[in-house]
């Protein structure tokens, strides 16, 4: 009966997302996604309409990087900070935009960790309050007129923590981007028996930093995405030549945040992405 109830509930969840009845008025606001350049660590701003959701916080010591841009932009509420999984590079900054900031909800896969970065962010979510969500199925919400699907992990636990990765899914009219943290192969082919990986993506933000596994070309073959975003340093060591020969097969064109931050912006039909020069954005 649970995975009944599990299948349905993921089921609608997907129906909401793909059939685009989601957004608070129905139609589509500018949305404008920056990917900061943090080195091999990831945090994506987006800006639904006046909304803000954070995916993923960096390292600890990108905290200064993170604020600035959102200080620029006179950003004083996060509505969801969704952390893809527990590694450093990923939460490290995550206890102080809690503290700073007022925080709607934190979602985050289910599971724990022994780390610092870890337990500060637990500390952070008991000292303010904030509410957070460990995802067990997936998760839909709609924001400033675009919709987001957070897709979760299947299994209780995994050997390589990479696995735990929630996948994001965005969509705003016409447009969509898929935000893969850093799903290794099993979490990759849990994706792609979804709907969701059955959708053509105008932006793919690449897994692991480059790192590449057989089945990405599976999921290329349908999401057919026009751009690529690699969080990476800038030694690319996690960059594969196997990943940038995917990303040339499928004339996707690829942005290296070690270069400059990344801004992909849509208006509901098309897609503008630019890129900072280095130490500019």
């Amino acid at each position: 009966m649970r995975k009944k109830n599990r299948l349905l509930s993921v089921l609608l969840c997907l129906v909401l997302f793909l059939s685009g009845c989601g957004g608070e008025d129905g139609k589509s606001a500018p949305l404008q996604m920056t990917f900061l350049d943090t080195g091999k660590s990831d945090c994506i701003v987006i800006e639904a309409g006046e909304r803000i959701v954070v995916n993923d916080a960096a390292d600890a010591d990108d905290a200064a990087t993170i604020c600035t841009f959102l200080d620029e932009r006179g950003k004083a509420r996060i509505e969801y900070l969704i952390l893809s999984h527990f590694d450093k590079d990923h939460i490290g900054s995550a206890a102080e935009l809690i503290t700073r900031y007022e925080v709607g909800c934190v979602l985050m896969p289910d599971y724990e960790e022994d780390s610092e970065p870890y337990l500060a962010l637990m500390r952070a979510l008991s000292e303010t309050g904030t509410e957070s969500r460990r995802l067990r199925k997936a998760f839909v919400f709609s924001l400033g007129g675009a919709d987001f699907y957070v897709d979760a992990p299947r299994e209780i636990a995994y050997e390589n923590d990479n696995n735990y990765s929630l996948i994001t899914c965005v969509r705003n009219g016409e447009n969509r981007f898929l935000l893969m943290g850093d799903a290794k192969k099993q979490r990759t082919g849990e994706f792609l028996e979804t709907e969701a990986a059955k959708e053509q993506y105008d932006l793919i933000k690449m897994p692991h930093h480059g790192n590449y596994t057989k089945n990405l070309e599976t999921l290329f073959e349908t999401a057919r995405p026009r751009y690529a975003v690699l969080t990476a340093d800038t030694e690319r060591l996690r960059v594969e030549e196997e990943t940038v020969a995917l990303l040339n097969a499928y004339d996707c064109k690829a942005y290296y945040t070690d270069e400059g931050a990344v801004t992909a912006v849509s208006d509901g039909k098309h897609v503008r992405v630019e890129q900072a020069d280095a130490g500019k954005d």
